[in-house]
């Protein structure tokens, strides 16, 4: 992660709860589709590199980096008051190597396998 920096990355959020989550005093970078093939660190940098990608699923992702494991709760019980779906992350030393797409795609996969698996519970 980069010390010292709290960011939440948004992907396909509604523009409504990324406006709150501004209003609150967070600091939010906004992924757009043509940034899906950067990667995690070199978004949170502040880079901007518009690439050309059909891959990337039509999910909302949310992704934090550098808060709390209670902040992170705070705010994602804030959320959730307002927003339900989506997919909630935390940058971690590895996903911040990887690039933005194959991240979604790693989550997606992650919580696909884990409602499969409670379904039989």
């Amino acid at each position: 992660m980069l010390s010292g920096n709290k960011n939440i990355l948004v992907f396909n959020a509604p523009l409504e709860e990324i406006n709150i989550l501004k209003e609150k005093g967070l600091k939010v970078i906004e992924v757009s589709s043509e940034m899906t093939e950067m990667k995690i660190s070199d978004i949170l940098e502040g880079l901007r590199f518009e690439t050309v990608t059909n891959n990337i699923v039509n999910e909302t992702v949310i992704l934090f980096n550098g808060f709390s494991d209670e902040e992170i709760s705070l705010i994602i019980s804030d959320i959730r008051k307002r927003f339900k779906g989506g997919i909630f992350a935390v940058v971690t030393p590895t996903s911040i190597e990887w690039k933005f797409s194959y991240l979604v795609e790693h989550l997606v996969e992650e919580r696909e396998w884990y409602l499969k698996n409670q379904k039989g519970r």
